[in-house]
C-alpha cells in the first residue's frame, strides 16, 4: 500500500510540469501570450492612389488633377483589448500623419483666347505643393485568428484582418504656389494672373476609414498593410478634398 502511494506521488510530481506546459501551448495566458495585447507603438509609410476636390480661386471654379504618388508618414501609439467570448481584438490609438501632395488644375475655358468677356489677365491655371500634419483618434476591430492556432497552424493564426475609422484635425500649409494668366497659358503674352491661389495656411478637421491585414510573429512584432480613405474639412479655396491610398508599417507590442 505504501509502495502504491509512493508511486502515485512520483507520477504526479513528474506529470504536473508537463501538464502545465501543455496548457500553455494550447492557449494559457502566459507572459508571452499577454504581449499580443495591451499597449503598442507603430510606424508606417505610404502613398496616395488618387485625390479629388473642388477648387475656387477668386470667383472662378477649377478642376483638380487626379494626382497619385503623394507621400505620407505616420506614427501611432495605442492600446488593444481582447474580447473574452468573441475572437475580436479592439484597439484605440492616437496617430500623427504627415502628408505631402501636389495640387494643380485649370479652368474649363483655359484654352479660350481673350475676348468676349475673357481677359488676358484672368487666372486660368494653378499649381501648389500642399503639406499637412494631422492628429487622429482611431478605433479598430480585428479578427483574432490566434485563438484558432491549434486548428489552422501558427503561421495562419498570425494573420489579423481589421477595419477601422477615426477623426481629428490638423494644419495645412502651401508652398511654391504659382498661377498662370490666360495669356501665359496660351502663349499670347506675359500678362500676370489676377489671383494667386493657396496663400493662407489653415487648421481644419479630418476623418478617415481604413481596412487592412496585420501579421504577427514572436508575440510582440507585427507588420501590416492597409487601404485608407482620408478626408479633410473645407478650406478657403479647396473643398471636398479626399485622398485614398495604401500604407505599410510595423507595430511593436509591449
Amino acid at each position: 500500500m505504501r509502495s502504491l502511494a509512493l508511486l502515485t506521488l512520483t507520477f504526479c510530481t513528474l506529470a504536473a510540469p508537463a501538464a502545465e506546459l501543455e496548457l500553455k501551448s494550447l492557449g494559457g495566458e502566459g507572459a508571452a501570450q499577454k504581449r499580443k495585447y495591451g499597449p503598442f507603438v507603430g510606424v508606417s509609410v505610404g502613398e496616395s492612389l488618387s485625390q479629388t476636390g473642388d477648387v475656387k480661386i477668386g470667383d472662378k471654379k477649377f478642376s483638380l488633377d487626379d494626382s497619385d504618388g503623394a507621400a505620407s508618414f505616420s506614427i501611432e501609439v495605442g492600446k488593444s483589448w481582447k474580447m473574452k467570448r468573441l475572437p475580436i481584438l479592439a484597439s484605440v490609438d492616437v496617430e500623427g500623419t504627415f502628408m505631402s501632395t501636389e495640387l494643380k488644375g485649370r479652368s474649363a475655358d483655359a484654352n479660350q483666347p481673350a475676348g468676349g468677356g475673357r481677359l488676358a489677365t484672368d487666372t486660368v491655371a494653378y499649381q501648389a505643393d500642399m503639406n499637412s500634419l494631422f492628429f487622429n483618434l482611431n478605433g479598430t476591430l480585428a479578427l483574432d485568428l490566434y485563438r484558432y492556432r491549434a486548428r489552422i497552424g501558427k503561421f495562419a493564426a498570425g494573420f489579423r484582418p481589421y477595419v477601422g475609422a477615426g477623426f481629428g484635425g490638423g494644419q495645412v500649409w502651401y508652398r511654391n504656389a504659382t498661377a498662370k494668366s490666360r495669356a501665359q497659358f496660351n502663349n499670347t503674352g506675359n500678362n500676370t494672373a489676377s489671383n494667386t491661389p493657396f496663400s493662407v495656411d489653415e487648421f481644419i478637421n479630418s476623418w478617415n476609414w481604413y481596412a487592412g491585414v496585420e501579421w504577427t510573429w514572436k508575440d510582440q512584432y507585427s507588420i501590416f498593410a492597409e487601404y485608407r480613405d482620408f478626408h479633410v474639412g473645407d478650406l478657403e479655396e479647396l473643398t471636398n478634398f479626399a485622398s485614398d491610398g495604401y500604407l505599410i508599417g510595423f507595430r511593436y507590442r509591449y
